[in-house]
């Protein structure tokens, strides 16, 4: 627990293993958290599942005989996204689920494996192929391509997709090798794509978020970006 006069608290709501999770499981490609409502487990033994943990039923663990490459939990909702490559193939394979209906929702095999994907708002996941970056909404039934990647990505690990409020402004973020000059310090890049203007701004970041600001004399919220950027000696917020 941290001091009272922390700037930041930290308490424990759980331990993965205390509800029967298998440490081996606990990873970066097995645990999957959008939300702070629920937690994404996928198991390979002694089968495979697929465990869902409501953080407010902790103890509660849903589990069931699934199998999968990646699982992404609704952040409001019992809705979940199944990702599975099809075999011989380096196609993806797409489903959503409800959980409380128990039933399919849709699904959709992607023409090539997808690299990363999100979901970038409540009705709506993000997408990204080696080459371009879909969005799919729970309410539609294919996948609507919005921008291509640009050089900058390419090669890279992509970490992250974010929309603005207004869904017209996109960040796509990814990271990259440093130079053999300073190896130890990883390079980010990030595409800014404009939905309205068709373009797409490239910048040197690690991390960046959307926010809304209410300008005087504006009736409207202005829509702000600001991202990270970190050197070898210091770090850097903009």
């Amino acid at each position: 627990m941290a001091a009272a006069n922390a700037p930041i608290s930290m308490r424990e709501a759980l331990t993965l293993p205390s509800i029967g999770i298998n440490p081996q499981f606990i990873t970066f490609t097995h645990v999957m958290v959008e939300s702070d409502k629920y937690i994404c487990v996928l198991e390979t033994s002694p089968q495979n599942s697929v465990v869902i943990i409501d953080i407010n039923m902790p103890m509660q663990p849903l589990r069931r005989p699934i199998t999968a490459d990646s699982a992404l939990m609704n952040p409001n909702s019992k809705i979940l996204a199944l990702k599975a490559q099809l075999p011989g193939t380096t196609h993806d394979h797409l489903q959503i689920f409800n959980i409380e209906m128990k039933a399919k929702m849709k699904s959709h095999q992607m023409p090539e494996q997808v690299a990363f994907w999100k979901w970038i708002t409540p009705k709506m996941l993000g997408l990204v192929t080696q080459t371009s970056v879909y969005h799919w909404s729970i309410e539609d039934s294919e996948p609507v391509k919005m921008f291509d990647r640009t050089a900058n990505l390419a090669n890279n690990q992509i970490i992250n997709y974010r929309c603005d409020p207004m869904e017209k402004g996109l960040i796509l973020i990814g990271i990259a090798p440093g130079s053999p000059e300073t190896p130890q310090l990883v390079k980010g890049n990030m595409q800014l794509f404009s939905v309205d203007q068709q373009r797409s701004q490239h910048l040197e970041a690690h991390a960046a978020a959307f926010a809304s600001f209410k300008v005087s004399g504006n009736e409207n919220p202005s829509v702000l970006i600001s991202f990270a950027t970190k050197t070898v000696s210091a770090g850097q917020v903009a």
